[in-house]
């Protein structure tokens, strides 16, 4: 726990935004983030109604307030982005100048081992995907059906470019990302946090693959960077559409494989697919046994809501490496974390 000394010298006016130390501004984060970003979900720091706690020096924290009736509540949706031997100076901070309890989710292993010694039960809330690009291949029976993949455009012609905004139909690309939604799930609105709602326009360091057919516009990919000692480490596939009629299945695939290919050949070291929620939750030493049930069975059973089981499923094909990522609380009820969670991320 954090000792009265330390919260004497956490409490001072090197935290809060004064005339000599502002608050921190998109550049700012901009900046830290390509400094310390090596999550591969750093950069959904930069969407609407984040709320960000630190400084230039020390690191950041994004945050997003969530009101419901059981309470407000802040929703810390990945690791800090600060150097390793600032993140529990970072933490202890954050916490100590919050009005309102926070709900961490999607933060990894290396920030439980903080989490944890301050009293916060650590639920896996699903794991991470990498690849590294440097062994990845489609040789082999377990690559089978991303070598059909690969082959979409020998079946329907079409080619793949990563193309400025200005070269594509942001009439085109608009209507296919809303048809996209409409056959998600509940939630016909943009998900957020634990992914990054599309920006449509250009976007520094943002990777933006589109899929044409002559004309059609049959599928967009938009990689996310992150980063190691301030250099691209990789790219995370964020936001993935494609049309939804049943002779383009595959074309999502072929859009990943070919900017796999451009990445490799220009020495990217990984790439993520991101977060399948809810699957292959195993038990914590430190988590909350009725979450980590509530989780198993919405796996298997809220499909209808968000299909954890498909995505999870697609992921695996890549045969990449897997790593959990956690919901971290503390003295929250259920009822409030399930409001923050599925609420906050807008899945309901």
């Amino acid at each position: 726990m954090i000792s009265r000394n330390d919260s004497q010298l956490l409490s001072n006016d090197s935290w809060p935004a004064t005339a000599s130390q502002p608050a921190l501004t998109l550049a700012d984060v901009r900046s830290l983030i390509q400094q310390h970003g090596s999550q591969s979900s750093a950069n959904f720091l930069l969407q609407k109604n984040v709320q960000y706690f630190g400084n230039l020096s020390t690191g950041v924290i994004g945050f997003v307030p969530h009101s419901s009736i059981f309470g407000n509540t802040n929703i810390v949706f990945s690791n800090p982005v600060c150097a390793k031997e600032n993140t529990e100076l970072l933490l202890n901070a954050y916490l100590l100048h919050q009005k309102h309890p926070s709900l961490f989710l999607g933060v990894d292993r290396s920030v439980t081992q903080y989490l944890s010694k301050l009293g916060f039960q650590c639920n896996q809330i699903g794991v991470e995907s990498q690849i590294a690009l440097n062994e990845f291949e489609l040789k082999g029976k377990s690559k089978k059906q991303l070598r059909h993949a690969s082959n979409f455009n020998k079946r329907v012609t079409c080619e793949v470019k990563e193309l400025p905004w200005k070269a594509v139909s942001s009439h085109q690309v608009n209507k296919l990302s809303r048809a996209w939604r409409n056959q998600k799930g509940i939630s016909r609105d943009e998900l957020k946090l634990l992914t990054r709602p599309p920006v449509f326009r250009d976007e520094p360091y943002v990777r933006k693959f589109y899929c044409h057919q002559g004309d059609k516009l049959l599928g967009f990919v938009f990689f996310e960077p992150y980063y190691e000692n301030g250099m691209i480490r990789g790219y995370c596939a964020n936001i993935i559409r494609s049309l939804t009629d049943h002779q383009y299945n595959g074309v999502s695939d072929f859009i990943i494989l070919e900017a796999i290919k451009v990445f490799q050949q220009e020495g990217v070291r990984s790439l993520s697919l991101g977060l399948s929620p809810l699957y292959n939750i195993s038990p914590e030493v430190s988590d909350r046994p009725s979450l980590r049930r509530l989780f198993k069975f919405m796996y298997q059973h809220a499909n209808s809501i968000y299909s954890f089981k498909g995505l999870a499923y697609h992921k695996t094909r890549y045969r990449p490496t897997q790593e959990p990522w956690y919901l971290c609380s503390q003295e929250l009820n259920l009822p409030r974390i399930l409001s923050a969670l599925f609420f906050g991320l807008g899945v309901l």
